[in-house]
C-alpha cells in the first residue's frame, strides 16, 4: 500500500488527504504491479530480493507520495442514497470469502506445478537461479514472474506458508472492487454500481479461481484497471491516468504471457481513439503502451531468450498461416466455447448482459467513444484469446475445458469496470 500510494502519488491521481483516502484501492493494484515489475527486472538483474530489498523497493517506491502531500481541491460529496447501503453485503460477503481462504489448502493443479514452486524457488535459492529454473521439471518455464515475485516477497515475512497465497489473491480482488468504486461514484448510477459490486463479489468463477491462488485474478485485474484508468485520460484529459494505465498494464505484461495481448489490444484501441483528438495524443499513448511493454516483459524475455529457455508464446506460432489453416475448425468452435463462458451466469452471474445493455443505452444516448472505446478493447482481447486457442499445439478441447472459463475474466472484470461510468448520463468533454 505505501509502495502504491508513492506511484499515484508521483503520478499526480491524488492531492490532499482527502483524495488519498479516495484513491487507495487503485493505490494498493498500482504498489503491486509496481512491485512486482521491479521485483522481476531485480531478479533478472542477479538480485536475491532479501527482506531488506523487499522493504527499500516498497520504500523507494513509496517517496512518490511526497509529491501529493499538501492541501488539493475538495470534490463535493455526492448525495447518499439508500443504496449505499449495499456496500453492507458487498463488504460481509469479502469478510466471509477471506474467512474461508485462510483456512483452504493450495489445491490447485497449477499453482503446485508452476506458480509456487517458481516462488518458493526464488525465496529458498535468493534469486533467479539459471540451473534451477531451466531445468526443473516446470510447465510453462517461459511465464514472467510477478506472481512468482510476490509471493516470494511473502516468504521472506512467513516462511514457506502457502496457505496465505488465498489471502494474497483476495487482497487483489478486493482492492479491485474499492477502485471501481472510487471511480465510478461520482460518475455512475448508483444502481448500476451497486449491481456491479454485488455481483462482481458473489460470482462464482471470481471465487473459484480466488482459492486457487493463480495468475488468472491478478492479470485480469491489472488489465480492467489499466483500462479503466486509460479511459480518465481520454474523458477527463488526466494525465496521471496514462501513467497509471501504463503500471498497470507493465504488471499484467509482467504477470502472464496473455496479457502481452491484452495491453497490445488496450493501447491500439486507446491511440486511435485520442487521435480524433490529435495525432500528439495518439503517439503519447503509443508511446505509453510501449514503455509499459519494455519493463514490464522484455526483461523476462530476453532472461528466458539467453537461457534457452522453450517458449511458448512465440510469435511465430500464432502467424503461421499454414499451421493456422489446416486447423480452420477451431476457429468457429473457440469463438463459441470463449462466447458461452463470457455470458455463462454459473460463472458471472449477469455481468455481461448488464454490461451490453447499459452500452447500448450508452449508444443510443450519443455516448459512441466511450462505447466504441469498451467494445474496442472487448473485442481485441476476445479475438486474442481466440488466436491462442487456434493456433495451440494442444488438444483444443483440452485446452478449452482446461483454461477458458479462466482467461476471459480479464474481458469480464474490464466491461464490469466499464459498466457503471457508461450508465453515466453524459459524455465528458472528448480528450
Amino acid at each position: 500500500m505505501a509502495a502504491g500510494i508513492g506511484v499515484t502519488g508521483a503520478a499526480g491521481w491524488w492531492h490532499g488527504g482527502h483524495a488519498l483516502l479516495g484513491s487507495l484501492g487503485l493505490s494498493l493494484l498500482c504498489g503491486v504491479a509496481a512491485f512486482g515489475v521491479v521485483a522481476q527486472l531485480l531478479y533478472v538483474l542477479g538480485a536475491s530480493l532479501a527482506r531488506w530489498q523487499v522493504l527499500a523497493v516498497c520504500a523507494v517506491l513509496a517517496c512518490g507520495a511526497l509529491r501529493g502531500i499538501g492541501p488539493g481541491p475538495r470534490a463535493s460529496p455526492r448525495p447518499r442514497t439508500r443504496l449505499d447501503l449495499l456496500a453492507i453485503p458487498v463488504v460481509l460477503v469479502l469478510v466471509l470469502l477471506a474467512v474461508d481462504l485462510w483456512y483452504q489448502p493450495l489445491w490447485a493443479y497449477d499453482s503446485w506445478t508452476f506458480w509456487t514452486p517458481k516462488a518458493h524457488a526464488l525465496y529458498a535459492l535468493n534469486g533467479l537461479d539459471p540451473g534451477w529454473f531451466t531445468s526443473a521439471a516446470l510447465i510453462s518455464k517461459d511465464y514472467p514472474i510477478l506472481l512468482p515475485a510476490l509471493e516470494a516477497a511473502g516468504f521472506r515475512f512467513t516462511g514457506y506458508e502457502t496457505g496465505l497465497l488465498d489471502l494474497q489473491s483476495w487482497l487483489i480482488y478486493a482492492a479491485f472492487l474499492r477502485a471501481v468504486y472510487e471511480i465510478g461514484v461520482t460518475r455512475a448510477r448508483p444502481v448500476v454500481l451497486w449491481a456491479v459490486l454485488l455481483m462482481l463479489a458473489v460470482a462464482p468463477s471470481a471465487l473459484d479461481q480466488l482459492a486457487a491462488a493463480e495468475a488468472d485474478i491478478p492479470v485480469a485485474v491489472f488489465f480492467a484497471a489499466a483500462g479503466v484508468c486509460a479511459w480518465t485520460w481520454l474523458a477527463d484529459r488526466r494525465p496521471a491516468g496514462l501513467v497509471l494505465a501504463a503500471v498497470l498494464a507493465a504488471g499484467a505484461t509482467a504477470t502472464k504471457v496473455e496479457g502481452l495481448m491484452f495491453v497490445v489490444g488496450l493501447f491500439v484501441v486507446v491511440a486511435a481513439v485520442a487521435a480524433r483528438a490529435s495525432w500528439r495524443r495518439a503517439a503519447a499513448a503509443l508511446g505509453a503502451g510501449g514503455a509499459a511493454l519494455a519493463v514490464g516483459i522484455l526483461p523476462w524475455r530476453i532472461w528466458v531468450s539467453h537461457h534457452d529457455v522453450a517458449n511458448q508464446a512465440s510469435f511465430g506460432r500464432v502467424t503461421g498461416a499454414s499451421f493456422l489453416a489446416r486447423h480452420a475448425a477451431r476457429l468457429p468452435v473457440s469463438v463459441g466455447y470463449l462466447g458461452a463462458k463470457l455470458v455463462d451466469p454459473r460463472a458471472w452471474i449477469l455481468v455481461l448482459p448488464l454490461a451490453v445493455f447499459v452500452a447500448v443505452d450508452a449508444f443510443r444516448r450519443g455516448r459512441r467513444r466511450d462505447v466504441t472505446f469498451v467494445v474496442g478493447v472487448a473485442c481485441f482481447a476476445f479475438a486474442g484469446l481466440v488466436l491462442a486457442y487456434w493456433s495451440t499445439p494442444f488438444p483444443l478441447h483440452y485446452q478449452l475445458a482446461t483454461s477458458a472459463r479462466r482467461v476471459i475474466t480479464a474481458i469480464v472484470l474490464f466491461a464490469a469496470a466499464m459498466t457503471p461510468i457508461l450508465s453515466a448520463d453524459s459524455e465528458p468533454e472528448p480528450g
